[in-house]
């Protein structure tokens, strides 16, 4: 399943700290060469405004990237590969969330403590009071 079961707007969550909210699907269309090896070994979930979650199985190339594209690093198309997360999806956000911060170089926390926006990501029960306790925070 790809990006077209996703109903934006959308939290992405990766557990190396990266936090993103995604206004639609376009934002992850095209992808430069280090960011998909990259974040194809991380941990990474979409949670969209229906309060479902995703996991990404893979982040593909559409077609095979030229060598210039390559060493460039330029931004080519990409296909994602999701996995439905059934069981309990706020809980698994929550929980890359919580390694995000604890992985993040202080970008999550800059306007506050850590513990704090553990416990206030821990007390939202759904995408939009998720949403609304990580932008009070600037965390988004």
């Amino acid at each position: 399943m790809g990006l077209e079961a996703i109903t934006f707007p959308a939290l992405i969550v990766a557990n190396d700290g990266w936090l993103q909210y995604l206004s639609r699907a376009e934002e992850l269309s095209e992808w430069t060469m280090s960011a998909i090896a990259k974040y194809s070994r991380q941990r990474v979930v979409l949670y969209d405004s229906s309060d479902r979650a995703w996991e990404v199985d893979s982040i593909d190339l559409v077609t095979p990237a030229s060598l210039l594209a390559r060493l460039l690093n330029r931004k080519v198309p990409v296909r994602w590969s999701l996995r439905h997360l059934n069981e309990a999806p706020l809980q698994v956000v929550r929980e890359v969330i919580v390694e995000a911060i604890d992985a993040d170089d202080d970008i999550l926390t800059q306007s506050v403590s850590a513990d704090d926006l553990k416990a206030s990501v821990q007390k939202a029960s759904s995408f939009h009071t998720l949403i609304h306790t990580l932008k009070a925070s600037h965390s988004i």
